[in-house]
């Protein structure tokens, strides 16, 4: 596991209160693990805040899976 998807998880596991260890890096956060609109607009912040990234808020639609945080980070670190 990537340094990044070990961040990534631990923050998803702080905001949605469980652990995500054993979600798939392709599952559905909305439809498959539960989350909603605000624990998306969530985890944009805590990209842009742990990660010291700027992501353009058109983006945020994009984020479905833990995979496409994790590429969204790496696309986006200095």
């Amino acid at each position: 596991m990537r340094e990044t998807e070990k961040i990534v998880r631990e923050e998803l596991g702080k905001i949605l209160d469980k652990d995500t260890s054993q979600i798939s890096i392709d599952a559905n956060l909305i439809e498959d693990v539960g989350m909603d609109s605000l624990n998306v607009l969530e985890i944009f912040g805590m990209v842009e805040e742990k990660f010291n990234v700027v992501v353009d808020t058109d983006k945020i639609s994009e984020l479905k899976t833990i995979g496409d945080i994790v590429e969204i980070i790496e696309e986006n670190k200095k």
